[in-house]
């Protein structure tokens, strides 16, 4: 682990290959990045301080988004990972995308999965569940997301958060039939609630890639799934010119997690992208 202002953060080391810290819940990511990868990259799986499995001693109204760029710099130094490229999946991406403008001589690459240009569009993503979704998924999401509701009550807090993305895996996954098991196996968890809660309600409320100053210097590879109803593609269309050099790559039988829904055809063209 690495200890950093108020928390400890918690880190795994897989594979062999281009050194690479993936940021977020360390176990979610191992489970979902295939074994071919680590044949390529050299995997740093490091928590986030709302991950950390003990509470966070800093007071949580003065957690920033420059508090999480210094765990990582904290972790990067303390690893010894030199020039490294940066993974971020939802969310996550948005603080991997800010740690490359604050420290370009650090970051060789960015890689972004799953994740909007902004954190503020919420109307335009429920209309596009609305007009694009098919009737079969919206039925099994209303099934699914009213017996969340009947037994969260049942559900311990810790647990409810993992509880709804798996009531949520119509809206997040391309094929209706898989589920999202590896959620469960991972124990996805924040392990610090009140920290993820500013994290999600406060630090990240506004976020815009292209108002948040700095240009981005690393080249960007950004994977994204057709049938994401939570960072749906769309969104991009007008947004791709905030990042120059953006390599984007759009998955058209995956949801949310297009490494797991496509992993042969992720593993391919990320492959091929950080070998240029």
């Amino acid at each position: 682990m690495v200890l950093v202002e108020g928390a400890e953060l918690h880190y795994v080391i897989e594979g062999n290959g281009f050194p690479c810290l993936v940021i977020g819940h360390a176990q979610s990511y191992r489970l979902l990045l295939s074994r071919r990868l680590r044949n390529h990259f050299q995997f740093t799986f490091v928590d986030l301080r709302h991950d950390a499995r003990s509470k966070s001693s800093l007071e949580v109204s003065k957690i920033t988004l420059g508090t999480y760029l210094n765990d990582i710099d904290a972790v990067s130094g303390a690893l010894r990972l030199g020039r490294f490229a940066i993974f971020g999946h939802s969310h996550h991406a948005y603080v991997a995308l800010q740690y490359a403008r604050k420290y370009p001589k650090k970051i060789s690459h960015v890689i972004m999965t799953g994740c909007a240009p902004c954190d503020i569009l919420h109307s335009r993503r429920d209309e596009f569940w609305e007009s694009d979704a098919s009737d079969e998924r919206k039925a099994l999401f209303a099934r699914k997301w009213d017996k969340f509701l009947k037994q969260r009550p049942k559900i311990p807090t810790k647990e409810q958060e993992a509880a709804s993305l798996i009531a949520m895996a119509p809206k997040l996954l391309w094929d209706l039939t898989e589920n999202l098991a590896f959620v469960e196996a991972a124990k996805a968890v924040h392990n610090d609630r009140d920290v993820y809660l500013r994290y999600q309600l406060a630090i990240l409320r506004d976020y815009d890639i292209g108002e948040e100053g700095g240009r981005i210097t690393a080249p960007v590879f950004l994977a994204l799934g057709r049938y994401d109803y939570v960072a749906p593609y769309m969104l991009w269309e007008e947004r791709r010119g905030a990042l120059p050099n953006l390599s984007y790559n759009l998955f058209y039988r995956s949801g949310h997690f297009p490494m797991f829904e496509e992993q042969e055809l992720f593993d391919e063209k990320l492959i091929e992208w950080i070998s240029k």
